[in-house]
Parts: structure tokens; sequence; C-alpha cells
């Protein structure tokens, strides 16, 4: 049986900012996936599978709120394909407690929070392993459930020479079960990828339409195995 859905999660590069048919995203309501364009390479590749497409993504989210709303509709996925689409690793979520909304830390985020956080608490070795938890729980999640899914990630996954021995053990162990499930782009992210090419970025730095085609291209071809042979029968 073919999918029936495609469902999208990630932030604004999946949510398609920049691209003609989106919507600019509200100030201050960073919380709701206001819009999302239909000519992101995901929503390509739905249309390619004749399937249903949405898209759950805002700008400037990171890991940890995209693995929740991953965990949030698991229960209501039938015949579907998730392409999640992780961020940049330096972003962290939480939930503030008197208004029960995520927020997300960013170096660019101009308040004193922001600013103790990445000068006090914040280091590359914190961040990379725990996004690798993130992703691998959420890899761990979706398998148990038999959930298919195509994942990539803006950030790399494999960082040499970063971790102190004291932590290189676990980070490897993390690394090589992510690394079989993150599809990249001939060794590139999507954005690394559409600037070796070439493509035209806006001004915000987003890929535009035809990096999306020809990522959506790729992904059909690199996944082609994968996404007409798994599931239809």
């Amino acid at each position: 049986m073919p999918y029936n859905r495609v469902v999208a999660f990630g932030d604004s590069f999946t949510r398609g900012d920049e691209l003609t048919d989106c919507q600019d995203q509200i100030p201050g309501e960073i919380n709701q996936a206001i819009s999302f364009s239909n000519n992101t390479w995901p929503a390509l590749v739905a249309k390619q599978l004749s399937a249903e497409y949405d898209c759950i993504a805002v700008g400037g989210k990171g890991n940890h709120w995209i693995s929740w709303q991953v965990s949030r509709i698991l229960h209501k996925l039938t015949d579907t394909l998730l392409i999640i689409n992780w961020s940049w690793f330096e972003r962290f979520d939480y939930v503030d407690i008197e208004t029960n909304q995520w927020i997300v830390t960013h170096p660019r985020h101009d308040d004193k929070l922001n600013h103790y956080f990445y000068k006090n608490l914040d280091n590359e070795l914190w961040n990379i392993h725990r996004n690798l938890q993130q992703i691998h729980s959420t890899i761990c999640l979706l398998q148990q459930n038999k959930i298919d899914f195509i994942m990539t990630c803006q950030d790399v996954v494999n960082r040499s020479g970063l971790v102190h021995n004291d932590w290189q053990d676990s980070v490897n162990a993390l690394q090589d079960q992510i690394s079989q499930n993150i599809v990249n782009f001939y060794g590139y992210t999507f954005l690394e990828w559409s600037k070796h090419k070439s493509f035209e970025l806006g001004p915000g730095g987003h890929p535009l339409e035809q990096a999306h085609s020809e990522a959506a291209s790729y992904i059909l071809d690199k996944c082609n195995k994968y996404l007409y042979n798994k599931r239809i029968e």
C-alpha cells in the first residue's frame, strides 16, 4: 500500500521561508505554524508520491521541540511517511511553566536570559550530546512503532576532534547509530549543498525554489528503493 500522507517537521527551512507561496511568519507568534510552502523539497516529494502533505515547522525552533511534535502525533500516523529535518544544535528549547509555551534560546536573541545562557551554560560538547540523544530517542520511537521516515540535519552529526576523551565513547555510540538514518546531500547539509551548487538564496539565507526542486529530485533518487519498494505492494 502506498503512503497516503507525508508529514514534515522542522524549522524555517522546512516551513519554506522566503519561498513565494509562504507567508511571512508573524513576529512574536513563533509557536504557531502560520503557513507553509508547497514548494519545499518535502512537499515536492509528497507530490511525486501522490500523497497528502502536511507540515509542522516553525522558524527558529530547535530539536527538542521538533522531537516533541513528532511524538505528539504518533498515534495518528497510518500509512504515513515522516520527513524530519533536524535544526542546529546550538538552539535550546524549553517550556515556560507560567505560559506553557515553548521558548527557544538563540545566540542572536537580544535579551538577558539568552546572553546569560550562551555566556555561562552553553558549550559545544553539551550541545552535540543532548541533540544526539534527542535524535536517537526519536529514531527508536519511530522504529519501535514501525513508522517510516526520512531524516536530514542542518547541523553536522559527526564532529571529529570536538569531543573530550571522557565523552568520546558515549558520543561515538550515538553518532554511529544516528548516521545510518541521516540523509545528506553528497556529504553536505541542505543549506551547504545549496551554497555549493550556487543555488539562489533569499535575503534571510534560505534556499529558494530551484534548490528545493533539485533537493526533491535528489531525495527521490537516493531513497527510491526505500520509497517505492518498501511500502508499495
